[in-house]
């Protein structure tokens, strides 16, 4: 990218017309929803459909198509406030009347008796949700074909066709194992009839209307949907969360009058049932009836509506399995094998209509031309060949790769008579939902940072964080002494930490400095160089002592470890010994650096894999590089820094976090650093020196920007380019700063993932933000434009007060948390602690900014 473009990224943020820092247009708003579980009866998949119209009216801008529904266990909006991880739910936007523009909103949540849950909508602009959403699994499905003789839906509990004819009845296909057939069923010489190991058609109508169909009764008499000037068919939707179907039927001719009728069937994932819903125009005085076949044999149940279950239900149960085979010679009943259907009639006045000879009936309640009736089919097969996989290889089928187990399923008529009592009271005492939201907005900050409180001056942060390091020193200086120097390793020794709480400040006991305990030493000698306070300087070199000696066995962390460390205590002290133990670290540094990739590899000598973390080891070479004059670590600084630049930061300035390639072996299989078990076998053709695949240990996903790693690459870019004068990587830097301002929020402090702004994880990171703030001072050093050298300042500095006014202990004047904790940095989602790094490099940034008034 040329240099003279630049400003143009900064536009709308850094430099609108030579403004101060402006906060960020957030890309995801967020609409609350309270969903209630009215009854004591768990409801194990809820159905919830969000009309469109109702969201549009609060939030104008909401798109359907770009939205991720999430939940949590909160049941208010204080309880969601402090929620860190959400649970995303499938989720299905629908154009039911073909215009173009989506009307529901659907999605599916399991409630516990009486439970509230608050739902987040959240929406924003396509390219982010596509990054966020998940790839949710097809449960539902609709074919026509004349195989089928008209249209099918199912979703993997069973299938139902209706005839597109005259007879205009409706089938069921009963399923042995849960999944979509109806592809299968449909497909050229496969004959569904028959007995399968999946499914099959189980059921004969002859010349009844089926199951669920409707028909009218005039005189006695079912007349069925028959004389049509016209029948059309639509399949509306078919996805992860319900299939729906329509068909429309023009100038039937049926009891002296002519009928325009609607039919819409609405099945949900995992459901035995769908709902048929009837519209009609000039059916006024025409009765309309639905039922099922009328079969011998069969035991009955009828429950009249009540005030509290406002609906008739007509159940049967018996051998209503047709034998295997086509229709013409098959039929007859299989006496061992039994199926349950029932109808479900909304309404006080629906009723049990007089049966025919082939047709049991029920007349549901009408009004205004509508009605609605649940239908329900359940089979005792069902579930009776499942496969599960057993063998640890997915391609392993056969033998000992597979076993076949029995789930329950109703095998009796009050197994199945309380299923479908299940379903009644799911229908006509649904989830109560509730718009929390009076408009959209970004997901919250913290509840505790949003306390008001008086702008702090840099000293009295500065006081804040030396009274939590001498507290801190105070309490670990006898931990850490129990532990000899020589015996302390990356992961022996206790007295080093790395994460705490937020409220008590309290940190938390870990094994070994890990690659963390520079941070701490560095704070040390901080305050020591402010203060010329001994005591600093002692609980320095006591923690110091226990990193010394131990640079040549650390992987690329060397850098961090020994700069803010040693180098550090040389500036300090000019102790020999300290500038051994730096020179030391650049050497190992050197080791794990590779010629044909000209990067470092992150974890041992011809690793394959480098992370943008590496920036900011890339200071112990350039100090070595001023300590020693010698330009080796100069020269190998900028090759690193330069294919960073290449392969870990986009053209948009976002930055990957994890770079695999070829190291010169032609490797297939590629180490990560999350502990055990953690190769990946990648075939791939890459030549030496090529990159093979991009990822993220912390961020949200491989093509998103984890907030640290965009930190580490702004500070390294900025002061490699400090240290090297080459044009690229003060382009980098700025392309990156660019890419940080426009992706704020608006406190100014980040994400954990500048794409994932809380929808799956709520994780603000101030380590991120003081890193930030950190680069982006230093960048206003080295730009040479003098108004984007000030917009970097002013940004820097108000990331500054928005840690110390909102993040840093007390914060409000009833926070009991003790002096000078730096609340809400993530480590590793969904972790939210105080970070030992996140106090360094906002001390870091305070006595910058107090040395450079």
């Amino acid at each position: 990218m040329s240099k003279n473009l630049l400003p143009s990224l900064l536009l709308g943020g850094l430099l609108l017309c030579g403004a101060g820092p402006t906060a960020a247009t957030p890309r995801i708003k967020v609409v609350k929803l309270a969903v209630t579980n009215p009854t004591d009866q768990l409801r194990r998949h809820e159905n919830i459909v969000v009309s469109l119209a109702d969201l549009n009216r609060i939030a104008p801008d909401f798109r359907a198509g770009d939205a991720i529904v999430t939940t949590s266990d909160a049941a208010t909006l204080a309880e969601d406030a402090r929620t860190l991880q959400t649970i995303e739910l499938p989720s299905q936007a629908d154009d039911l009347d073909a215009d173009n523009k989506y009307d529901e909103l659907a999605f599916q949540i399991e409630l516990k008796p009486n439970q509230t849950r608050i739902v987040t909508i959240a929406y924003g602009e396509t390219a982010t949700i596509q990054r966020l959403r998940s790839d949710y699994p097809k449960r539902t499905a609709a074919k026509f074909t004349m195989k089928f003789d008209g249209l099918a839906w199912e979703s993997e509990a069973n299938a139902w066709r209706i005839y597109f004819d005259k007879r205009n009845a409706i089938d069921i296909y009963g399923k042995r194992r849960p999944g979509l057939y109806l592809e299968m069923f449909g497909a050229p010489e496969y004959v569904y009839n028959l007995e399968s190991p999946l499914g099959r058609d189980i059921y004969r109508i002859g010349d009844a209307i089926g199951i669920g169909a409707v028909a009218a009764l005039v005189d006695g008499k079912v007349v069925k949907v028959a004389d049509v000037a016209e029948r059309k068919w639509r399949i509306i939707s078919a996805g992860p969360v319900r299939v729906i179907v329509e068909l429309t039927y023009k100038a039937w001719q049926v009891g002296g009058r002519e009928v325009n009728l609607t039919s819409r069937m609405t099945q949900w994932a995992g459901k035995h049932g769908f709902e048929h819903r009837i519209s009609a125009e000039g059916a006024d005085g025409l009765t309309l009836v639905t039922g099922v076949v009328r079969h011998p044999g069969l035991q009955e149940k009828v429950f009249q509506p009540t005030a509290s279950e406002p609906a008739l239900v007509r159940a049967w149960w018996g051998p209503q399995v047709v034998e295997e085979g086509p229709t013409a010679t098959s039929i007859h009943n299989l006496p061992n094998q039994n199926l349950g259907l029932a109808i479900i009639a909304k309404g006080m006045d629906s009723k049990v209509a007089e049966d025919d000879s082939v047709n049991l009936l029920i007349k549901p309640q009408f009004t205004t031309g509508s009605a609605s009736w649940y239908v329900m089919g359940m089979w005792d097969q069902e579930n009776s060949d499942v496969l599960s996989v057993t063998a640890t290889s997915a391609d392993v089928r056969s033998r000992y790769g597979t076993i076949v187990q029995p789930v329950a399923t109703p095998k009796s008529f009050d197994a199945f008579l309380e299923r479908v009592r299940e379903s009644s009271r799911r229908i006509t005492q649904p989830a109560r939902i509730s718009v929390l939201s009076s408009s959209a907005s970004p997901q919250s900050a913290p509840p505790d940072t949003l306390q008001s409180t008086r702008k702090r001056t840099y000293a009295e942060a500065i006081d804040l964080l030396k009274q939590s390091a001498e507290r801190t020193a105070k309490k670990w200086e006898p931990i850490i002494s129990q532990t000899p120097p020589e015996e302390a390793t990356r992961d022996k020794g206790l007295g080093f930490f790395t994460e705490g709480d937020n409220q008590t400040g309290e940190w938390k006991e870990q094994k070994g400095f890990f690659w963390t305990g520079n941070f701490w030493v560095g704070e040390l000698w901080q305050l020591y160089g402010k203060t010329k306070d001994e005591r600093f300087r002692r609980w320095a070199e006591l923690w110091n002592a226990r990193l010394l000696g131990k640079e040549m066995t650390e992987n690329h962390d060397t850098g961090f470890l020994n700069y803010y460390s040693s180098v550090q205590g040389y500036r300090q002290t000019r102790d020999v010994k300290y500038r051994e133990g730096g020179l030391r670290a650049a050497e190992r540094l050197k080791l794990l650096y590779n010629p044909t990739t000209e990067l470092v590899a992150a974890w041992a000598v011809n690793g394959d894999d480098t992370i943008i973390d590496t920036m900011m080891n890339l200071q112990i070479w350039w100090w070595a590089s001023h300590e020693t004059n010698d330009p080796q670590w100069r020269s190998l600084g900028l090759k690193h820094a330069l294919k960073s630049a290449e392969w870990l930061v986009r053209e948009d300035g976002s930055v990957a976090q994890s770079v695999h390639y070829n190291p010169g072996d032609n490797r297939q299989e590629f180490f990560s650093s999350q502990g055990a078990n953690s190769n990946l076998k990648f075939p791939n053709t890459a030549r030496p020196g090529e990159k093979v695949f991009t990822h993220t240990h912390q961020g949200f996903a491989a093509d998103t920007t984890w907030s640290r790693g965009a930190a580490w690459a702004l500070y390294g870019f900025t002061v490699a380019y400090a240290e090297t004068k080459d044009p690229r990587l003060l382009q980098t830097a700025e392309k990156i700063a660019a890419y940080v301002d426009a992706h704020l929020p608006e406190d100014n402090v980040p994400w954990y993932d500048y794409v994932d702004e809380g929808v799956h994880f709520r994780n603000r990171d101030t380590s991120a933000a003081a890193l930030i703030a950190g680069g982006l001072l230093r960048l206003s050093e080295v730009t040479a434009d003098q108004k984007r050298a000030q917009a970097y300042r002013q940004k820097g500095e108000a990331v500054v007060q928005s840690l110390i006014d909102r993040y840093l202990t007390p914060v409000g004047a009833d926070d009991k948390t003790p002096p000078g904790v730096l609340r809400h940095g993530s480590s590793t989602r969904p972790s939210d602690v105080t970070l030992v790094y996140g106090n360094y490099y906002l001390l870091e940034d305070l006595l910058w900014l107090e040395g450079n008034k």
